[in-house]
């Protein structure tokens, strides 16, 4: 999604013709807030991530044809796990009902409703959820200048004179555009402390871990995660007096930025039990058909197999590639055979993963074999290879490299394990509990796609019977084509100058969708 110039709503309301097809016609007050206050503004509000704020009526009245179009397609809110073969807990998504009043709403010109009944938008923080941590540790403001990927580690003391179990951890990046990632360790050998006080400046380069083989993982950031919470009862042991060591990735290309990360923590109360991490699937001891090299204009699936020895539950999941990937999925077969899917990503972003949660951990028995499948677009087909003409990518820590990765929160099993509730909602939690959802709460997936997209000259529709209506938009709202067509028929877009655009298509079929397209 981008951020639209801004235009006046009274000159834009004869742009669109009226839908005929529309349902019903939601307003801003009543319902589509809600759905943005409950879904979206977490990041798209002034303090947040997210480029443009949806904090308002005119935030998103201005930006409607991308959030319909980002809702339609699935790309947002961003959760990027298909929740067809397994569920996770505290799933950021949308529902039918939900997509379908966003898309309802825009066709019918967007209207505000009830000035006086508009729901109270939520409270922003200055970029992080965890609100009340026992413990915030801070790296020294440090100057990011490198050519080439650094890999830099920042020792704290956590001052905890007896072991704790982290309940809750949120990283929180000073500089969002530079930190490509960070590994959370904790060490009590002292020696990552010695390394950083041979260092002059604050931390010490250390590429591939700690430089400390004591060291041990405890969680790590991604572009976005945000809050990871561990299950009640369970949470990640640091001993006492331990440090924690940030490891923080700076792509090359950096000059003079400052970087202020900080880790939040909250600790859980009693005895909870360890939950280890570790990258169980990866691209080293367990890859079958290695090395994880890709040619170029090469699409390539690598597989990855572990045997489990020992009954195991695993409460979550974290699946990592870089930027030439296209899907991964990790499932595990039982000695009876049977298939249980832990995750399938078949979008894979490099912009958006994290850990996710199942809603009930899972019992892994003893002989079951994981399995782990990669696919990596290493073509000029994939926008985001970071080489143009494709070069061959290997396995590597750089962003321009690739990773095969799965990382698992685990434990051993005790009876009782996969009767334990993380989440079972049918739905997220709305803001003040200001809609109700009830109605078609199905995942929604949209089947419709564009070929090619981004496009030069003809753009097809996919997935699409019949005939239908096709009417293009500019970002600023302008109607730049409208055809009637049927999916064999291209729609050409040759002439239009580059940028992103907005496809309306219509039928008695599908009703109304919104598709992003990008024109080069």
């Amino acid at each position: 999604m981008m951020n639209l110039k801004k235009f006046l709503p009274v000159l834009s309301l004869s742009l669109l013709p009226a839908d005929p097809l529309a349902a019903h016609n939601p307003t801003w007050t009543d319902g589509i807030a809600c759905i943005i206050y409950s879904h979206c503004t977490s990041c798209h509000n002034p303090k947040g991530i997210a480029p443009f704020s949806l904090a308002t009526y005119n935030d998103v009245y201005q930006n409607r044809y991308a959030v319909a179009a980002s809702v339609q397609a699935g790309s947002m809110p961003p959760f990027p796990p298909s929740q067809k073969k397994q569920r996770y807990a505290h799933a950021n998504t949308l529902s039918n009902h939900e997509v379908k009043e966003i898309a309802d709403w825009v066709n019918n010109f967007a209207p505000l409703g009830d000035a006086n009944a508009i729901p109270t938008p939520p409270a922003y923080n200055s970029g992080y959820s965890l609100s009340n941590p026992d413990k915030v540790l801070k790296i020294p403001t440090y100057t990011v200048n490198t050519t080439k990927d650094l890999y830099r580690c920042f020792v704290l003391p956590l001052n905890n004179n007896s072991a704790q179990f982290i309940r809750q951890i949120e990283v929180v990046p000073g500089s969002r555009d530079i930190v490509h990632h960070a590994l959370i360790f904790q060490d009590t050998s002292g020696k990552p402390l010695s390394l950083d006080n041979a260092d002059p400046l604050p931390g010490y380069t250390a590429f591939g871990g700690t430089g400390s083989s004591s060291s041990v993982l405890i969680t790590g950031y991604t572009p976005g995660q945000g809050l990871f919470e561990y299950p009640q009862g369970f949470g990640a042991r640091v001993n006492a007096k331990s440090y924690i060591i940030i490891q923080i990735h700076y792509p090359g290309g950096i000059s003079n930025r400052k970087d202020s990360t900080q880790v939040r923590i909250k600790y859980g109360t009693g005895t909870p039990r360890n939950i280890s991490t570790a990258p169980i699937l990866n691209h080293s001891v367990s890859l079958k058909n290695g090395p994880l090299s890709i040619p170029p204009n090469v699409v390539k699936t690598f597989y990855a197999e572990y045997k489990i020895n020992v009954n195991v539950t695993v409460t979550g999941v974290f699946p990592h590639m870089h930027l030439i990937g296209r899907s991964i999925k990790a499932y595990f077969l039982s000695p009876s055979r049977d298939t249980t899917w832990l995750v399938d990503v078949p979008q894979w972003d490099f912009h958006w993963q994290g850990f996710y949660s199942f809603r009930k951990p899972i019992l892994v028995p003893a002989g079951s074999t994981l399995y782990g499948e990669a696919t990596y677009d290493n073509t000029v087909n994939n926008p985001n290879n970071p080489n143009s003409p494709p070069i061959t990518v290997n396995q590597g820590e750089g962003t321009a490299d690739e990773m095969f990765l799965v990382y698992f929160n685990y434990t051993g099993y005790v009876p009782g394990d996969t009767n334990i509730i993380i989440d079972t909602a049918s739905h997220l939690a709305h803001h003040a509990s200001c809609f109700n959802t009830s109605g078609n709460e199905e995942l929604y997936t949209d089947e419709i796609t564009l070929a090619p997209n981004p496009v030069r000259d003809c753009l097809t529709v996919r997935g699409l019977e019949g005939n239908f209506n096709a009417c293009l938009y500019s970002g600023e709202g302008r109607v730049v084509l409208q055809r009637n067509m049927s999916g064999a028929v291209p729609l050409d877009v040759s002439a239009l100058p580059a940028g992103v655009y907005y496809l309306r298509i219509q039928s008695a079929n599908i009703g109304v969708r919104y598709v992003k397209v990008q024109k080069e």
